[in-house]
């Protein structure tokens, strides 16, 4: 399942695809630090639930 998560420096939409952590769970996993494609500020992963994309 792909995520959108906004930059908290310039705002812009990053996207990530989640890795499902189990079969018959609905939960996925994101990296917790990520680095937005626009200004290569350093973000953290907001807590869930998630916007899909």
């Amino acid at each position: 399942m792909e995520f959108v998560f906004d930059c908290g420096w310039c705002g812009g939409d990053n996207y990530f695809v989640g890795k499902q952590v189990g079969w018959w769970v609905d939960k996925w996993e994101i990296p917790s630090e990520w680095y937005c494609r626009f200004c290569d500020g350093l973000n953290d992963t907001p807590d869930p639930p998630w916007t899909e994309a």
